[in-house]
């Protein structure tokens, strides 16, 4: 299936083309001057259309690039609670939207962000794979590198394994911190999964309340999305520090 732009979807849209072209033909059978008018209603129907957050979201997730597949399964179950919420607040009444829009502005930047940094952790791992390979023999490098050294005939030599092994040695830290870091990631998604599903039980148990009743419910509910996402920001400052170049 074509993935489409929302606004070409919009020009697209069955009845806008009809308008268009009743619109021409008025012009052309009619009077030149509804022209002008069936255009401008054109253009506020494919406004309209274009603007659509259903459309709007499901354009953004079908234009997304992959994710390595242990960031994949946890990012898509995120998206589908964005959905849920999404699908929950049609046809609610204009004050339970109002006290529950915050959550879902909220929800969107929490997916938005965790969709990004699982962008980056992706090519991340992909590069710490291609790397684990060239490292598989760090140990039996670091113990050759050693054994070098206490062989040295000279100052010199001793002093070049030994620069030798401190790169070695680093790069063995290096790589133990990324793979330390994904694993953390990818926990990371799994509890803000968790805290994620217990926001989508509470906004649904929030339906059929008086206003007051969910307006009391709505801050701790939005609190624990601000939480996760104060988390995922620790991570964008960890991976600005991390490096396998």
């Amino acid at each position: 299936m074509t993935n489409r732009s929302p606004l070409l979807s919009s020009l697209l849209h069955p009845l806008n083309l009809s308008m268009l072209a009743l619109t021409a033909a008025a012009g052309l059978c009619s009077a030149w001057w509804l022209a002008p008018l069936g255009l401008l209603f054109w253009f506020i129907m494919v406004t309209v259309i274009a603007r659509d957050p259903g459309l709007q979201m499901t354009f953004t997730r079908q234009s997304r690039e992959p994710l390595a597949q242990r960031f994949q399964s946890r990012f898509d179950r995120l998206d589908r609670a964005r959905i849920s919420i999404f699908n929950s607040l049609q046809g609610v009444s204009p004050a339970f939207r109002r006290n529950v829009l915050p959550m879902q502005d909220t929800l969107d930047e929490l997916v938005e962000h965790a969709y990004q940094l699982s962008l980056n952790m992706t090519a991340l791992e992909n590069n710490f794979s291609v790397q684990q390979l060239a490292a598989s023999s760090f140990d039996e490098d670091i113990a050759t590198m050693q054994k070098n050294i206490a062989a040295a005939a000279n100052e010199n030599e001793k002093k070049e394994f030994e620069e030798a092994l401190r790169s070695l040695q680093t790069r063995k830290i290096q790589m133990k911190n990324v793979a330390t870091l994904l694993s953390r990631f990818e926990a990371q998604l799994t509890g803000t999964n968790n805290a994620v599903d217990g926001v989508v039980t509470g906004i649904a148990s929030l339906k059929g309340r008086d206003a007051k009743q969910v307006a009391a419910k709505v801050p701790p509910l939005l609190q624990a999305l601000q939480t996760e996402q104060t988390e995922l920001k620790q991570f964008d400052a960890e991976l600005e520090k991390t490096s396998l170049v």
